[in-house]
């Protein structure tokens, strides 16, 4: 099988030499049983990250570097390498030396085996601190509860997958963690594997309690974006045009209350309710035009080039 392997880096200067030479030791054991190339993105680092890539030097293994002009985002890294890519499955592991190479082939044995669309890895070990373990741990609870997932670490950087699933899915904010959780909801068959967890050496990591913010905000822009059959002017719409429909009916009611049984409706609520009804009617069908705009803008940022290629 041919295998894409996608690393981002952000201020990684120390681990990128490392990690390289990691990594091709691990694939040279396998080189004989599948095919791969490196692609390797510097996510507008300000250290020498950058210098350190293109160091690096040819082996066995193709390699592309990718330069952002400014730090976009995890997510939007890995999307530029896969936007790059040259191969129909997809590896993903980190750039801090915290997961092991080595479990590469680990999982590229089990999704082959079970025939699986992805397999993500499961850090049960894990060798971080206590302040990004425990949002980490909210972040999958939060996650499981609202997509009905049962991945045990969705946050985990290691993984493996068709790059076809991602056809219509463009990768921002915190996505990234939230990738096996989205293929749960569309069907995807997907095996989780217990990998090993490293502590870091170098640098510093960039997550923390805002981690469970971000995650939120993420998947109500996919409950939003990312649902074909409930764009977000046909969800909020309805709403609106329900409310409209509510306020119409308390209109005719009143009309009818005047007309035929000659009773005053001022004294009612009805006036009240007819009014707040237009009003949420009028608000559901704003933030419905709204979002559909960002939904657009999101869709042409994407589609605009925040990148250079650079060929090795």
């Amino acid at each position: 099988m041919n295998f894409s392997i996608i690393i981002p880096f952000y201020n990684e200067e120390k681990n990128i030499a490392i990690l390289d030479k990691e990594i091709t030791k691990a694939l040279l054991k396998i080189k004989n049983k599948h095919k791969f190339e490196l692609i390797y993105i510097d996510d507008g680092s300000n250290d020498n990250t950058l210098k350190e890539l293109i160091k690096l030097k040819k082996n066995y293994f193709s390699k592309k570097i990718i330069l952002h002009k400014k730090n976009e985002s995890q997510s939007k890294a890995i999307q530029s390498g896969i936007n790059e890519s040259l191969f129909e499955n997809l590896i993903f592991l980190d750039g801090d030396l915290q997961n092991d190479p080595n479990d590469i082939n680990k999982l590229i044995n089990f999704y082959i085996k079970k025939k699986l669309d992805m397999v993500i890895g499961w850090r049960k070990k894990r060798k971080d601190d206590i302040f990004r373990i425990i949002p980490s741990i909210i972040a999958n609870k939060i996650v499981n509860l609202l997509t009905k997932s049962k991945i045990h670490d969705n946050g985990c950087a290691l993984k493996i997958l068709k790059k076809k699933l991602l056809t219509n899915i463009n990768l921002w904010g915190d996505f990234h963690r939230l990738i096996a959780a989205r293929l749960t909801e569309l069907g995807a068959n997907i095996g989780e594997i217990e990998i090993n967890h490293r502590k870091r050496n170098y640098g510093i990591s960039k997550y923390g309690f805002s981690r469970i913010f971000n995650v939120i905000v993420d998947i109500m822009f996919i409950k939003i974006f990312y649902n074909q059959k409930k764009r977000p002017l046909y969800v909020f719409g309805n709403f609106g045009l329900i409310s409209f429909l509510i306020s119409l009916i308390s209109m005719i009611y009143m009309f009818y209350l005047k007309i035929f049984e000659a009773v005053s409706f001022i004294s009612t609520p009805l006036p009240l309710l007819t009014s707040i009804s237009f009003l949420i009617g009028l608000v559901f069908l704003s933030i419905g035009t709204i979002t559909n705009l960002l939904e657009n803008l999101n869709n042409k940022s994407n589609e605009k080039k925040y990148y250079d290629i650079i060929k090795k």
